[in-house]
């Protein structure tokens, strides 16, 4: 489990995340939405440290990682697989240099162990015989692919989305959607979809969390949010078209 709790974090005058307090349950697949710019994918920083926090806690497996230095935090970074938004591949290796590289970083695994894992990770994800491609030759969608067959490499028990599916199509968003699924299934990992998709979070999340100006402003099961009376989850399922006219309001 991971609880992030009254997390703070600005940025010069802005106060992103304003005492965000969240509980993500093991084995569980938690969609956190709002919209652009609410402070969804800065969490994810905070939680696996990539960014400094200003005040709160975040409690790892009942790990306070609060004070954690730089070399405290790899251990647990090791247990964490990211999938970026941008996918983040390597621009010079291969697909398969870039599966293995966590491997290779923080395992004692062989050679042979290297390659049977990349195998395997490729075959879940589809993608199997791509591993001499370079990213240039893969499309946005096969992109997205590899880099969530790096994430899972290492058989992390956290598994972190970040807007997997923002730029893509809707037939490829879907082909996501439905890897992001067959992992809900096939592991124990926790997952953590940070996403403003409402088709994505119906196909995959068993909680849902909204975030507004920096606070939650839901938190409960996906069948709870898509009934929800509130005023602003409701404007929020609506596409947003008229959330202008409720800021104005409140």
């Amino acid at each position: 489990m991971i609880k992030v709790e009254n997390l703070s974090k600005d940025f010069g005058s802005k106060r992103v995340l304003d005492n965000l307090s969240i509980e993500f349950e093991t084995g569980k697949t938690t969609v956190v939405l709002g919209r652009s710019g609410c402070g969804k994918s800065v969490m994810l920083k905070l939680i696996l440290r990539l960014l400094p926090f200003d005040s709160g806690r975040v409690v790892i497996d009942n790990i306070d990682t609060t004070d954690f230095s730089e070399s405290k935090m790899m251990p647990i970074r090791r247990n964490m697989g990211m999938l970026f938004q941008g996918s983040a591949l390597f621009d010079s290796m291969n697909v398969f240099e870039n599966v293995a590289y966590t491997l290779r970083e923080h395992t004692r695994m062989n050679e042979t162990e290297i390659k049977a894992r990349v195998h395997e990770k490729l075959s879940f994800v589809e993608m199997a015989d791509t591993e001499l491609m370079m990213p240039s030759e893969l499309s946005g969608g096969m992109q997205k692919r590899i880099a969530l067959a790096r994430a899972l490499a290492n058989n992390p028990d956290y598994i972190f989305f970040d807007e997997p599916t923002t730029g893509l199509d809707p037939i490829t968003s879907q082909t996501i959607n439905e890897l992001i699924k067959r992992v809900q299934v096939h592991t124990d990992a926790t997952i953590i979809v940070v996403t403003h998709d409402l088709e994505s979070a119906a196909h995959v999340a068993q909680k849902a969390v909204l975030l507004y100006n920096g606070k939650v402003h839901f938190e409960d099961t996906y069948d709870a949010f898509r009934s929800s009376e509130n005023e602003f989850v409701k404007l929020f399922r609506s596409g947003g078209k008229v959330i202008e006219s409720y800021e104005r309001k409140y």
